[in-house]
């Protein structure tokens, strides 16, 4: 007889197989990524359909049959609706899925990953903060988790710790100054959003309020990681393209849901057919 078991997680990817059944990517805490077959998961009425759904935080009951889990059914937590009522939501909604995916794997657990993605589609449904701020702290907050998180205590030569201006040098994580560059004879690249991530030396400027959201984000209780605040909205901009080039360049390349949801936005031109 199959034993049951079960798990709380989410649901950050679905693949669908045939008419009716239902590939889930599951992230849970303890086991990180696990893959749910959900048999009839795309049918119209089931045991399986409220907890088959895209974004849907739940516990779930399964069973094994070889290398399969089944699901059986389950506890539906949240469904996170208020990502459907807005299309920049659901866009950013599955790059922070994208990014969980790509930072977690079976059988690793991944609790603090998890907890950060459920706290951030939480802030993003319910429009809590601007999707800049929460866009920017989940991207360092998840680099610092998988090992990436930048030394901010000051500059990487003369130790300074307050400046009005650092430069953060995005694949060694480290900041300088700017007399400390200068006497280097260093010159300052534009940390952008690229297709092909480089092997490069990137250095991105950072005036004092983005050091202070920097430190802030990896410092806070995951409960209030996004209770910043940039008064100046290119301040917003520019930290949140800031975190984006350092979680990207780490990773190693860009993910498809991002430009997506910059397209959409206007931030980036189309991508023509067949490009």
């Amino acid at each position: 007889m199959a034993q049951h078991e079960s798990a709380d997680g989410l649901i950050i990817r679905t693949r669908d197989m045939g008419d009716h059944d239902r590939y889930l990517t599951v992230l849970t805490a303890e086991e990180g990524r696990m893959t749910l077959l959900a048999k009839g998961g795309r049918g119209i009425k089931g045991a399986q359909i409220p907890v088959s759904q895209l974004y849907t935080y739940a516990n779930f009951e399964y069973y094994k049959r070889g290398d399969f889990k089944i699901l059986k059914g389950g506890n539906p937590v949240e469904h996170f609706y208020g990502l459907s009522e807005d299309l920049d939501r659901l866009n950013l909604a599955a790059y922070f899925c994208e990014v969980a995916y790509e930072l977690s794997d079976e059988g690793e657990p991944a609790a603090d990953l998890l907890r950060l993605l459920l706290n951030s589609l939480h802030a993003v449904s319910r429009d809590l903060y601007p999707q800049e701020q929460i866009k920017a702290a989940f991207e360092i907050r998840a680099a610092a988790l998988s090992g990436y998180a930048p030394d901010l205590f000051g500059c990487r030569q003369c130790k300074k710790t307050q400046s009005d201006l650092f430069y953060l040098d995005v694949m060694n994580g480290s900041l300088i100054c700017p007399e400390c560059l200068s006497r280097a004879g260093g010159a300052a690249q534009k940390g952008d959003y690229a297709d092909e991530l480089r092997e490069a030396e990137i250095l991105s400027r950072l005036p004092a309020p983005a050091v202070a959201a920097l430190r802030y984000c990896l410092a806070a209780p995951l409960n209030r990681l996004f209770a910043f605040e940039l008064a100046e909205e290119e301040d917003l901009l520019a930290f949140s393209k800031l975190t984006e080039t350092y979680l990207l360049s780490h990773v190693g390349h860009g993910f498809e849901s991002l430009r997506f949801y910059r397209e959409l936005r206007g931030e980036l031109p189309h991508k023509k057919e067949g490009t």
